[in-house]
Order: structure tokens, then C-alpha cells, then sequence
């Protein structure tokens, strides 16, 4: 079974639950190195290391216990390779019988013919560079020509896309060239830029390693000379696997251990679904809870936010072209988004809910405390106040319980989370059908559990399958366009529109309590004038009532400022109206002219760029913004 059907297979997988560690080994070889005697022992040499340092990496201590730890099973080995006569299918061969697991095939050109794919130029086209599509397995076809992309282009895209998606590359390269685009000695150098560790396997020599990170330290890599002169070492499963953890070990850890702020959180996520139901009286009052007061802040937004609150958040998207929807990779990134997705929308709506809670509780204390100075004089003041301190006792008691929970369940930062996990996994599922990804340039370890996270999603997911040409592509960009632009353009339009409204609305409730209060208190000092000179008597009530408001009136405008300063409508409100700018240019680019392949390409990695920048400085301002208890 591959890992595309296994994915299949687990409804887990892709939601809260660990995911298995898929590992894509990507191979380029020259085609001069046929069935050289000498090449396939040390093709099994290359991938054996490749499968053994990804059993090594599940071993690698963390501070719950080992990498393996924070994955479902694995690793899911999967081996991205064109169809080329000479090595790579040779290397095919040779990795089909040591059952390492999946093949996914990456032609260059269509033939114009007989609509199969070639593995090379279609003028150069005979029966020796055609081949077959594979039964049942994974696939990749570039009609070249048909997208634009001439003479050796095709070969180049073959080289990109394994690159971007490859965590090792094993290279059988003659050492002789590095030179033509889409070549072994190209992808060698592409691999080695972004950052993936190379395997070369040579004729008559051992394997051996090179670690990307020195072979930065070249300037130019731009020809065989320099290649070669790279601190290639003997090849070990240990090394690579050292290597490798950088990347898929999940981060944090080191001295501070468990209480690392990013383990605390991947073990939070994993452990902690507020999506699922409880069972018993516990289910019934969290089902309680989700009907009545962590509907809280939608009622606030709907009563503060006007029409605008009511709209859609997101622009209605045509639905994804069916040549995706059948794609299992396509079924991994959709069910991971939606989980997601729905997991920050039901934090949000607790943290949010919660702190609107406390600031409500907070300003009704007052009120009732405040509230026997009415009947001070009066018989029976004395339980007046008892019932008031009751009352108030019991909203502290309220606000430090719904505080406690708020803490100790970590909810800020649970969210933020889920949120810029759920934004890192929009961006990417809209940019997967056309071949590119935010961290496309670069192989580093994930500063982030939730980048790590998205990663691992990714690798799971695998490349896109089936022929891209202009009518697919298009498609595809069309349909990004929607669900990435045209979708972001209209939730921060309404997010703009609802924060400028209730900070508008915030704005005029906090003045009409100053207005109130200082009416309130010149009507009590005329009233004081003319009780001076004989003119009236004020009664005792008034007296009261003037302690409520000289209480109240600023505890009002106390919870405004709390409720500016914990949510930012203001902030807000600017941020949204310039992201939406932001989007509009970029639709703005794509709607001027059809833009080409590599362009669009671009267009849309900007567009998921921006948005997991803005995921990014909202995590960070959220966790800045901790839930206050208030007193």
C-alpha cells in the first residue's frame, strides 16, 4: 500500500491526530549512466541510506520523549523521479525491488501524437523516450510547449518540482557537467541551494554526502569544478539523519524542555480537541456553553458591528475543478484546512467571548455594589448591602473562574495558533495545484510547531498528479485567484468594515458615559446651590443615585478601553483595509492580461506570502493580548 492510499485510509490523518513522517526522496541521474554494473549497488546503497536515516530521525529525542513521538507511524518513503531512459529507470527499478514504497514520475512533454508522455522534446520524439503512464500510481505530466514553456524548459520544470518537493536527493551524476537546465548537475545545484542534503552516487566509488549548509559557503556552484570541490564526505546513515531532524523533528525543546512555549503548544494541539464532543454531563454542559455564552462576542459583533457583521465572511468561491477534488493529496490539504479552520473558529469564539465576559461582569460589579447607597438611609439598608456583596461576591467569583479556566487551558495562545495554522494551510492549498508554496526557496528547520506542522501536511500530500497544460493550468489559476484573492479581498473588506464600526461604536459609548456622568454631576451641583439658599431640598435618593453614576459611568468607559485594548477594532480595522489594497493589486495583475505560467506562479505565492504574514503578526499580537480578569 502506498502512502496515498494509506491516507486514504485514516480519517485522522490531516486533522487534530499526529500524522505519519512521509519522506520524498527526489532522483535526477544522467542518462549516460545506463546499466553501468557498477551503479545499482550503490543505488541501493543511497536509497537504504535514505529509508534508514528516516527510521533514525523517529528516534531522535525530544523532550516528551522521540521524534517518533510526535508522528503517527512511518515513515512513509515516496520517490520522485522522471521516466528518462538511462538511470532513472534503472534507479526505478532498483527501488521497486527493494520495496521502498511509493513512485511518483514527473515527464517533461506530452506527446503531440499519441497524447502520452515523452521524456523529451517532442521533435526529438521515438519510441526509446516515450513511456508509459503508470497503473495505479502517482504521476506527473508538463505538456511544455502547450504552457508556454520552450525547448528545454520542460526539463527545468521536471527539475523544479522535484526540488521543491524533495527532503534528500540522490544524484547519480557523472561529474562532468553541471551545465543545461533541467540536467544532474543542475538539480544537483538546485537541491543543494534550497537546502535539501544530496546523496551522489558515482560509478565505482562510494556514496557520499554533502551537507547544504557548507556547501553555502561557495559562492558559485554554477559549474562541475565547484560541485566538485564541495567537502563531499562518506555517506552515513547517522550523518544524514542529523541532517534530516533539523527538518522534520518538530521545534523547541532544548534546555527549557516540556515548558519550551512552542512544545507546550504542539502538545496542547494534540491532546486538547475542542471540536469534539464530550460524553456524559460534561457533554451536555460544554453543548450549554457553545449555545449561550460563548455566543457572546457573535451577539456583540452583530449588535456593534452592523449589517456588515452579518455578512459572509469569505466571498462565495466557485468549488475546486474535479481534476483536484480526486486527488488524495488535494483530500489531505482540505481536510487539514477545514480542521483547522473550524478549530480557530470555535477558540476564537471562547477567548473572544470570554474576555467580553469579563469586562461585562466586571462593570455589573460595580453597579451592584454600588447600589445600596440608594437605600443607605433607608430600613432595611443593612440587607440591601448583604444582598449587593452577595451579588458582587459572586460575579468576582464568576470572572476569577472563567480567568482560571481561561489560563490554564492556555486559550490565547491556542488560538493564535490554530489561526495561523489554518491561514499557513489556506495559503498552501490554494497554491499546491499550480506547483508552488511559500516555502518553496528554502529547506530550514521550522521555527514554528504550526509551520512544522503545515510541512509535515505537505509532505504527506505529495506533488499534484496528472498533465498540466494551458486549459488545466488555467483552471487551476482560476481557481486560486478565487478561493486566495478574490476571498481574502472580501473578508478584510467586511473585517474592516465591522472593527471600524464597533470601535465607532466603543468611541461613542465611552463619551455619552463621560457626557452622562458630568451632566449628572452639574445637575446635582445646582441642585446642592439651591439647597443652599432654601430654594428646594434634595432628596436623599439623589444622593444615591449620584454615588451609582459617579461609579458606573467610568467603569463603562474603563471596559471601552479594556475592550479596545484587548481586541484592537482600531488596529484591526487598518490592517484589513491595507491587506485587502494588498489583494486587490494582485488581482488587479492577474485580471490585466492572462498572465504566463511562471508569473501566475509568482502572483499566487505572493498572495499565500502575504497571508501567512499577516497569521504570522497576529499570533503575535495575540500573544500580547492575554486575557484580563480585571477586579
Amino acid at each position: 500500500m502506498d502512502a496515498s492510499d494509506t491516507v486514504r485510509g485514516q480519517e485522522a490523518w490531516g486533522c487534530a491526530g499526529a500524522l505519519p513522517l512521509a519522506l520524498n526522496v527526489g532522483f535526477s541521474g544522467n542518462r549516460a549512466l545506463d546499466s553501468n554494473a557498477d551503479l545499482g549497488p550503490h543505488l541501493d546503497e543511497a536509497f537504504a541510506l535514505a529509508a534508514e536515516a528516516a527510521r533514525r530521525v523517529l528516534q531522535t529525542p525530544l523532550p516528551e520523549g522521540f521524534v517518533g513521538a510526535a508522528y503517527d507511524g512511518g515513515p512513509h518513503l515516496r520517490l520522485l523521479i522522471g521516466a528518462a531512459p538511462g538511470a532513472d529507470r534503472h534507479a526505478t527499478a532498483r527501488w521497486t525491488a527493494a520495496a521502498h514504497g511509493e513512485i511518483h514520475y514527473v515527464f517533461p512533454y506530452r506527446d503531440p501524437e499519441q497524447g502520452g508522455p515523452i521524456t523529451d522534446r517532442p521533435e526529438h520524439v521515438s519510441d526509446e523516450i516515450r513511456a508509459d503512464l503508470p497503473d495505479g500510481g502517482g504521476w506527473t505530466g508538463f505538456d511544455a510547449y502547450d504552457l508556454g514553456l520552450e525547448q528545454s524548459q520542460g526539463h527545468a520544470e521536471v527539475a523544479r518540482w522535484i526540488v521543491r518537493h524533495a527532503d534528500v536527493l540522490v544524484a547519480a551524476w557523472d561529474g562532468k557537467s553541471a551545465s543545461g537546465a533541467g540536467g544532474t548537475g543542475d538539480t544537483l545545484r538546485r537541491a543543494l541551494e534550497r537546502g535539501a542534503p544530496v546523496l551522489w552516487v558515482r560509478p565505482g566509488e562510494p556514496v557520499r554526502m554533502v551537507d547544504p549548509a557548507l556547501a553555502h559557503r561557495h559562492a558559485d556552484l554554477t559549474d562541475a569544478e565547484s560541485l566538485l570541490a564541495l567537502p563531499w564526505a562518506a555517506a552515513s546513515a547517522e550523518a544524514l539523519a542529523a541532517l534530516l531532524a533539523g527538518v522534520l523533528a518538530p521545534p523547541g525543546g532544548g534546555r527549557l524542555g516540556l515548558h519550551d512555549p512552542e512544545v507546550a503548544a504542539r502538545l496542547d494541539y494534540a491532546r486538547i480537541d475542542p471540536l469534539r464532543r464530550r460524553a456524559g454531563p460534561l457533554g451536555v454542559a460544554d453543548a450549554a456553553l457553545r449555545a449561550t455564552l460563548w455566543r457572546a462576542y457573535h451577539g456583540f459583533e452583530r449588535l456593534a458591528g452592523g449589517a456588515s457583521a452579518g455578512k459572509a465572511t469569505h466571498a462565495a468561491t466557485p468549488p475546486p475543478p474535479d481534476a483536484l477534488t480526486d486527488q488524495p493529496g488535494f483530500d489531505v490539504l482540505s481536510r487539514a484546512l477545514h480542521e483547522a479552520a473550524a478549530r480557530a473558529s470555535h477558540l476564537s469564539a471562547i477567548h473572544r467571548s470570554q474576555q467580553l465576559l469579563l469586562i461585562l461582569i466586571a462593570t455589573a460589579a460595580v453597579a451592584v455594589g454600588a447600589s445600596p447607597t440608594m437605600w443607605r438611609l433607608e430600613p432595611g439598608a443593612h440587607r440591601a448591602h448583604w444582598i449587593a456583596a452577595l451579588v458582587e461576591f459572586a460575579l468576582g467569583a464568576a470572572a476569577f473562574l472563567i480567568a482560571l479556566a481561561a489560563r490554564r487551558a492556555h486559550r490565547h495562545r491556542r488560538w493564535s495558533d490554530a489561526r495561523r495554522l489554518a491561514e499557513r494551510l489556506r495559503g498552501a492549498r490554494a497554491t499546491w495545484p499550480l506547483g508552488v508554496d511559500v516555502a518553496d526557496s528554502r529547506v530550514a528547520h521550522p521555527q514554528t510547531w504550526t509551520e512544522w506542522r503545515a510541512l509535515a501536511v505537505l509532505r504527506l500530500a505529495g506533488p499534484r498528479r496528472g498533465w498540466i497544460d494551458r486549459e488545466s493550468f488555467a483552471a487551476s489559476a482560476r481557481w486560486t485567484a478565487a478561493e486566495l484573492i478574490d476571498g481574502q479581498i472580501a473578508y478584510h473588506t467586511r473585517q474592516y468594515q465591522v472593527a471600524e464600526t464597533i470601535e465607532r461604536t466603543i468611541r461613542i459609548t465611552e463619551r455619552f458615559a463621560f457626557g452622562f456622568l458630568m451632566t449628572v454631576l452639574a445637575a446635582y451641583i445646582a441642585l446642592g446651590i439651591g439647597n443652599m439658599y432654601g430654594r428646594w431640598s434634595v432628596p436623599d435618593w439623589v444622593s444615591g443615585l449620584l454615588t451609582i453614576v459617579s461609579a458606573v459611568s467610568p467603569a463603562i468607559g474603563a471596559a471601552c478601553l479594556a475592550l479596545e485594548a484587548t481586541s484592537g477594532f482600531g488596529e484591526l480595522a487598518l490592517r484589513s483595509e491595507r491587506l485587502a489594497r494588498e489583494f486587490e493589486k494582485l488581482k488587479d495583475q492577474l485580471d490585466a492580461a492572462p498572465p504566463p505560467y511562471r508569473q501566475t506562479q509568482d502572483l499566487a505565492r505572493a498572495g499565500a506570502q502575504l497571508l501567512v504574514e499577516d497569521a504570522d503578526a497576529w499570533r503575535d499580537r495575540v500573544a500580547r493580548r492575554r486575557i484580563v480578569q480585571g477586579g
